[in-house]
């Protein structure tokens, strides 16, 4: 009998363990559920078709890159599309100084050349007109990583801007005979928790 009732003890504990485990299993899909992305696929269609509707179709799309679940876009007006070659901008709710901005554009001038990258530092430099955050970032930056990738024939030139108050990760490069640039803009103060979604967005950042 009291074998039994040992046993009995035993699988009521043995059985508690298991909900336990059950319970805790429900959690997890969640949890990876927040770190999931999406995938934005842009046009870098010209000033005059933004205001009404834009951005993520993936007819016509001339850029991709996956960004994390649940941040919003927002459709840029055809003032920063125009003045400031802003084709995207998807910012995450919960931190809401963290941002992912991609600007487009082509040369200007009757020799209908192309854009080309021939020092990275003074093409990002020339972006911080319109950025008084990359301004703050560039003129106090604690360390710069530049980098280079080769995605399908194409050059890819990513950037690291380590400042006190903000951190970028910058990618640029060209196509179409346009620039594209994405930024990825966040606090220091959450980058380290969250640079890995953040470089996420980076590495997928492709034209098509």
């Amino acid at each position: 009998m009291n074998d039994c009732e040992g046993f009995g003890m035993d699988r009521r504990m043995l059985m508690a363990a298991i909900m336990s485990v059950v319970v805790g299993a429900e959690v997890v899909p969640g949890a990876r559920a927040e770190e999931q992305y999406e995938a934005f696929f842009g046009t870098a269609a010209p000033p005059t078709s933004y205001g009404g509707y834009g951005g993520n179709a993936e007819e016509d799309a001339k850029y991709t890159f996956e960004y994390p679940a649940g941040w919003k876009p927002s459709v840029p007006n055809k003032t920063e599309k125009g003045t400031q070659g802003i084709d995207c901008r998807i910012t995450n709710p919960r931190n809401k100084g963290q941002t992912i901005t991609v600007i487009t554009f082509g040369r200007a001038g009757e020799d209908n050349k192309s854009f080309r990258v021939t020092d990275i530092d003074l093409t990002i430099q020339g972006f911080a007109g319109a950025d008084y955050d990359l301004q703050d970032a560039l003129s106090m930056e604690s360390n710069r990583v530049n980098t280079e990738r080769e995605v399908e024939g194409s050059m890819y030139y990513d950037v690291e801007i380590d400042s006190p108050d903000v951190t970028y990760l910058v990618s640029v490069t060209v196509k179409y005979g346009k620039v594209f640039a994405l930024f990825v803009k966040s606090p220091t103060r959450s980058f380290t928790t969250d640079q890995e979604k953040l470089r996420h967005v980076v590495e997928t950042f492709t034209t098509l």
